[in-house]
């Protein structure tokens, strides 16, 4: 077991990813001890090193009681297959468990179809579990130059390959780059693509997302994501008994590039084989792109799974959220209320 004895700032360091650390995987235990990592940026300059982030490549880890700020990765956009997240590029087997983690002001920059994502890039292998428990994002902006990407998870790439969530308050921007008026980007707000035979779980949970970039300022990069937006899940190719969202609430926007995809989008997926099982799942105030290019509030033959409307043209009521609150602290106490009613995890 590691564990961090005193906040750590970065500042003036350079980490630059080379041939000693470009794959290394961790295997063991990382005690935040309620400390913070800050002013960190970790650069991947290789087209050849394929996971980025403070650890590679997980299998077996468990990282817990830990505060990110301004902490970045950055990928050389030249590749095609630089799975990214903050804490790992990849995990690929055993059970591996984040636990009561913060991140604020902070972004994960990738170039892969097999993932990118705010925390965990790419979920490999059939054996692989990835657990994440009480989970809270301030301005958490996370970029893909290519397809799949996700909030806090990019991709489950192989069949039987679970991602259970628990507890998540997540705000932030997700993007793909994908031009093509007829590419799929596959984003999804908490993860991009829930793979056949694969399973997804997620219980408790508010996420105010829009799909957008905001993180890599070059002028190549457009501001809105293309297609396939989900407000949880960009596409989810597995079966409705794989994959189960209870207690969720989806605010923010599914607002595309152009006016002709405007509506591939959903509250809950972007796409899907076969549609999700809900229990207590909600949206409100979602702005979609209208015809002509303008912002909609109101949703109009969307071709993802929706969640059940609360309200759409106006922010939801401090009742609204009274009700939904109730049940979010009847699972955890760590989950309050701010001044407009809207429900934050308190950690």
């Amino acid at each position: 077991m590691f564990t961090v004895i005193y906040d750590i700032d970065f500042t003036g360091f350079t980490w630059t990813y080379n041939a000693s650390n470009n794959n290394v995987t961790f295997r063991g235990t990382l005690n935040g001890n309620g400390k913070k990592i800050s002013n960190l940026t970790i650069t991947n300059n290789s087209t050849s090193y394929l996971y980025n982030g403070i650890f590679p490549r997980g299998n077996g880890a468990n990282v817990y009681d830990l505060t990110l700020e301004n902490v970045n990765t950055i990928t050389n956009l030249s590749g095609t297959s630089q799975r990214s997240g903050l804490l790992f590029g990849n995990v690929w087997g055993g059970t591996n468990n984040i636990t009561n983690v913060k991140v604020i002001d902070s972004g994960s920059q990738g170039n892969s179809t097999n993932g990118v994502g705010g925390l965990v890039g790419n979920v490999q292998n059939s054996t692989t579990i990835l657990n994440l428990n009480q989970i809270k994002t301030v301005n958490l902006k996370v970029f893909n130059d290519n397809s799949y990407v996700g909030g806090l998870v990019g991709r489950i790439a192989t069949s039987g390959g679970r991602v259970n969530m628990t507890d998540i308050d997540f705000e932030g921007d997700v993007y793909s780059n994908i031009t093509s008026t007829t590419g799929s980007s596959y984003a999804g707000g908490l993860i991009g693509f829930v793979r056949s035979g694969a399973f997804f779980s997620l219980e408790r949970a508010v996420v105010e997302a829009t799909f957008q970039n905001t993180l890599v300022t070059s002028s190549n990069y457009l501001g809105y994501t293309n297609r396939y937006l989900g407000g949880i899940i960009g596409y989810n190719a597995a079966v409705t008994a794989n994959v189960t969202l209870n207690t969720v609430y989806f605010t923010g926007s599914l607002y595309t590039r152009i006016d002709a995809r405007r509506n591939d989008v959903g509250t809950v997926t972007g796409q899907d084989t076969t549609q999700a099982s809900l229990t207590n799942v909600y949206h409100a105030y979602v702005a979609y792109r209208s015809l002509g290019g303008g912002i909609n509030y109101t949703a109009t033959t969307q071709t993802g799974q929706m969640a059940t409307l609360v309200s759409d043209t106006t922010p939801p009521s401090q009742a609204q959220y009274d009700t939904f609150y109730a049940w979010l602290v009847a699972g955890n106490p760590f989950w309050q209320q701010d001044g407009t009613g809207r429900p934050f995890l308190n950690i």
